[in-house]
């Protein structure tokens, strides 16, 4: 009895506490996040146990005026794409009747929890280039409210991808200097929030160093690099190698980099070049690409890229991702399929 009484004793001296935590957006958040978290790990355990690989996919975007969600998530079933990090990105349309932020996540959550990785909105025209303040101010509510898990992709430097470049959609050709005020937001949200956030950078010596300066500077901000070795024009990276990934890895705990890239054989239309390099002519991946993301696996994520354009290629990039993932050893395609991602967005090891 003295100990039951005890026990009633304490939760009372709690009471106002819990109270608070309770009304806190934070502390509800958290709980919130642990929750999703358990349905995460069960679906990805399901999958394994059905002899599949599962994967994280931690980039991809929509438009989600147009997004049909239960066809979406039929396919992550179908396809056995674990979880999803799905960006809303903010349509002109939208951006013209003054929205700045697109509350997808909370859909997707809503709808299908196991499924779904709460993930800000992308940063892309026309809000991220016309009312950056406005549209970043409202990026950090939602961020310090505890929204997400994960913010989406920025565009600093952004060539118009090749489907772009056929439909004549010039205005994503974004170029938004890393180490100027936006960026300097951006890196200082994500090290007091601990959340990862997603670049679309292209990779030109010029632009090396500004990032590096960045990344010195926030030596706490999770950086994602999207489109690993992507490269637009090869006359204007000389420098970028995966000798120097292996580098920018030694220097910069905290940087990590996505494995969306096109296919062997993917051109850019603007110049005729291939422009994922990890490719050889043959189709296989280049050697020294290989040795690197089996030397750091810890360091890559697996990722589809879809798009706003391309929602409706699901079984086509799961495909492409697939088929690269298959030409890594075993244990490093564990590792860059769930496990980096798992370890990232939660700091602990998947179990």
């Amino acid at each position: 009895m003295k100990k039951g009484r005890r026990a009633i004793l304490r939760l009372m001296a709690l009471g106002p506490l819990l109270l608070a935590a309770m009304q806190s957006p934070l502390a509800g958040a958290t709980v919130q996040h642990q929750t999703l978290k358990e349905g995460y790990r069960r679906r990805l355990k399901t999958l394994l146990e059905s002899k599949t690989l599962p994967y994280i996919d931690i980039e991809s975007s929509c438009d989600a005026t147009k997004l049909d969600i239960d066809r979406l998530a039929k396919e992550m079933d179908y396809f056995d794409i674990g979880l999803m990090a799905l960006s809303a990105d903010i349509t002109r349309q939208q951006f013209e009747i003054g929205i700045r932020n697109d509350p997808l996540s909370a859909r997707l959550i809503e709808k299908y929890p196991d499924r779904f990785i709460p993930t800000g909105n992308g940063g892309v025209p026309p809000a991220w280039t016309k009312e950056q303040d406005i549209f970043l101010k409202e990026y950090e509510k939602q961020v310090n409210q505890g929204a997400y898990l994960l913010m989406g992709e920025f565009e600093f430097r952004h060539y118009p991808s090749p489907r772009q470049v056929q439909r004549g959609a010039l205005d994503r050709d974004v170029a938004i200097p890393i180490d100027g005020p936006a960026g300097h937001r951006l890196f200082r949200l994500s090290e007091t929030s601990g959340l990862p956030f997603q670049i679309h950078y292209e990779v030109e010596d010029e632009l090396l160093a500004p990032l590096e300066k960045m990344l010195a500077a926030y030596p706490k901000a999770k950086v994602i690099w999207c489109h690993l070795a992507q490269i637009r024009y090869i006359e204007r990276a000389q420098k970028y190698s995966a000798s120097y990934v292996e580098w920018l890895i030694k220097k910069y705990p905290n940087l990590y980099f996505d494995t969306a890239f096109g296919g062997a054989s993917s051109v850019y239309p603007v110049n005729g070049q291939r422009h994922a390099r990890v490719w050889n002519d043959d189709g296989g991946l280049k050697k020294e690409w290989v040795d690197l993301l089996v030397a750091y696996p810890r360091r890559f994520l697996a990722a589809l890229d879809l798009g706003g354009d391309r929602m409706d290629r699901v079984r086509d990039w799961n495909f492409n991702l697939r088929g690269f993932l298959k030409r890594l050893p075993a244990d490093t395609q564990d590792q860059v399929a769930y496990r980096s991602a798992w370890k990232l967005l939660f700091d602990e090891e998947f179990a």
